[in-house]
């Protein structure tokens, strides 16, 4: 199943023993796009302090109400703070991993910095084709069990009658942060004469996979 980012946006998150804050972000390692962390805001429990959790710690089904974590709501109350207008070090990363008890996601020999980037940052980038611009990311659709950004959703600005592309997170080529942009490795005639369906549903299914690019 895919969960569309922006309508988890807001969900409770419930720990063991009560509810913890409300989902704010999420954190996804260009390399793969797998979501590392999904930011909370504690809200009034915690004077607005906000932590970075861990997909690992996800438990049973999450939804646009509700996001289940197996931890204690005193866990959360001692974990590493996290600021968003901050760049997250590796040092940090480790020491938040350790607290909740994961070990570290990258390989030993791994260099020491790596792309982390926010979904609500990258909502917006432009989406250009080999051959020109494409739209712009309006969403992105995340596998509930595997969290991984499977497809993109990106608004055409009218180009192809007003209607969405859908483009899977495996035809993109790179992410240029200075200038907002994500590159595909084909031409726009080629996204135009894309698969056309009625919803995102019916064109990538159960099984989280479907053509590169699809018109909605």
């Amino acid at each position: 199943m895919l969960h569309r980012a922006q309508k988890i946006l807001g969900a409770t998150i419930h720990a063991l023993d009560g509810d913890i804050g409300t989902l704010e972000d999420f954190y996804f390692e260009e390399d793969g796009w797998t979501v590392r962390y999904f930011l909370v805001d504690t809200g009034k429990w915690m004077s607005g302090k906000k932590v970075l959790l861990s997909p690992m710690d996800v438990k049973g089904p999450w939804t646009m109400a509700e996001v289940p974590v197996s931890l204690t709501k005193e866990q959360v109350w001692h974990s590493p703070e996290f600021d968003p207008a901050r760049h997250l070090s590796h040092d940090e990363e480790e020491k938040m991993l350790r607290h909740y008890g994961h070990a570290s996601y990258w390989a030993d020999d791994a260099a020491t910095t790596h792309n982390l980037r926010s979904t609500k940052e990258s909502t917006g980038y432009h989406l250009h084709a080999s051959d020109g611009e494409i739209g712009h990311v309006d969403d992105f659709l995340i596998g509930e069990n595997s969290w991984k950004i499977r497809y993109l959703l990106v608004d055409t600005s009218n180009w192809i009658g007003g209607k969405s592309v859908v483009v899977a997170s495996e035809a993109l080529e790179g992410v240029d942060t200075d200038k907002g942009m994500l590159k595909v490795g084909a031409t726009r005639e080629a996204v135009r004469h894309s698969p056309k369906f009625e919803s995102i549903e019916d064109a990538i299914g159960p099984a989280e996979n479907g053509p590169p690019f699809v018109i909605i």
